[in-house]
């Protein structure tokens, strides 16, 4: 009796643990969570393809409920699942079918939003905030033509290509991928920036379409000046070949010419110069010769004459030294004088003009350089040509 009661100890055990693994078996075959704390909500899908009861609920990659039901409402599939109470998504969530695996298994994949406002039990998303899955059978049926028109040999060879080109470079090969992918990166970083640049490009291309009659019209003109120049051609080669050859006769000029511009230009540097150590007396020049030349203008802008008389020459040297001097004396004969030297000017007007004679003697002359440039200037201030 004990045996007895021992094996059927050990069977009611077998039997309790096979129960639990049978229905750990049957909630894993089921796809189903048990004992879960969910909310139900709805999502509208214009295809639903493949989605059955069960079929896991993910978000980034982790399982947060189960599909309950799947059926047809007003020509949209509705697709009702549950998520973990835990989990309150934005009333802007999208909500996706992707595939599962090659058999043809569907799961819903959840992109949270950034609303303020969450859904609630059993709110409906609309299609506008669902994505269907991919049709591969679609894409297949539309790139069947494209791989009927590839040919396997030349397939081959391009493959025999590119292992060939890509045998040695793994190196090169990843670092072009993890530069790709730091390059995604930034820019996924500067998607604010990338959004801008395109609603900026949106707009020119706006401005731009306002303007077409502008544009055409601005076409149109270019196309006038086209065919106006096309007429012209022969002007215009002769224009550019004469312009070649001043250009040619210029530049030979300059060469030939370059000792004297360069010495034009070292004498307006000197010039330059000059101004400016006497630009005091520059200025002061300048503020006085209108009253200087003013007497000038008034007797010639009347119709009087006047006349304008040497009365003393002299040459010095760079050093200022006398060499040669002449003048006359207050009676206007030659002076007898050979140091005292005058510098007199008369002015004379015709209808009681006044004259003006000024003197300074305080120059000292060295001797006379010779006959012929004191006879020069004794001609030039007497008309007399003796001694």
């Amino acid at each position: 009796m004990k045996i007895a009661k021992a094996k059927l100890l050990k069977v009611l055990a077998f039997s309790v643990v096979c129960i639990i693994f049978t229905v750990l078996l049957g909630v894993k075959l089921a796809n189903s969570r048990l004992f879960a704390d969910t909310y139900d909500l709805q999502a509208a899908f214009t295809d639903a393809t493949g989605v059955v009861a069960g079929d896991a609920v993910k978000l980034a990659g982790v399982d947060v409920g189960r599909v309950t039901a799947a059926e047809i409402k007003d020509g949209v599939a509705i697709v009702t699942f549950n998520v973990d109470k835990s989990l309150q998504l934005a009333k802007d969530s999208v909500i996706g079918i992707r595939w599962r695996n090659v058999v043809g298994q569907r799961f819903l994949y959840v992109y949270p939003g950034d609303d303020d406002e969450q859904l609630a039990e059993n709110d409906v998303i609309p299609t506008s905030q669902t994505e269907d899955v991919a049709d591969i059978g679609e894409f297949l049926n539309r790139a069947g033509p494209i791989l009927k028109a590839i040919d396997p040999e030349q397939a081959n060879a391009f493959l025999d290509a590119m292992n060939t080109a890509l045998e040695g470079n793994e190196g090169d090969v990843r670092n072009l991928i993890d530069q790709g992918a730091i390059l995604a990166k930034e820019l996924g970083a500067n998607d604010q920036e990338i959004e801008s640049l395109l609603v900026n490009a949106d707009k020119i291309m706006n401005a731009f379409a306002n303007q077409d009659d502008a544009i055409r019209q601005i076409i149109d003109d270019l196309d006038t000046v086209g065919g106006m120049l096309a007429r012209r051609t022969n002007e215009v080669n002769s224009l550019v070949t004469d312009f070649a050859a001043v250009q040619s006769q210029l530049d030979t000029l300059l060469k030939r010419s370059s000792s004297n511009i360069d010495g034009t230009i070292d004498n307006l540097h000197v010039v330059a110069n000059t101004l400016a150590n006497n630009r005091d007396d520059l200025a002061k020049t300048l503020r006085t010769t209108p009253m200087g030349v003013a007497g000038y203008f008034q007797t010639s802008s009347w119709g009087e004459w006047f006349n304008v008389r040497i009365v003393r020459a002299l040459v010095q040297d760079r050093h200022g030294n006398t060499v040669a001097e002449e003048s006359e004396d207050r009676f206007g004969g030659p002076s007898s004088g050979a140091g005292g030297g005058g510098n007199a000017t008369q002015t004379s007007g015709s209808s009681g003009g006044t004259g003006t004679q000024t003197s300074d003697s305080g120059g000292t002359s060295e001797g006379r350089s010779g006959e012929g440039l004191e006879a020069v200037l004794r001609f030039v201030l007497t008309g007399d040509e003796g001694a």
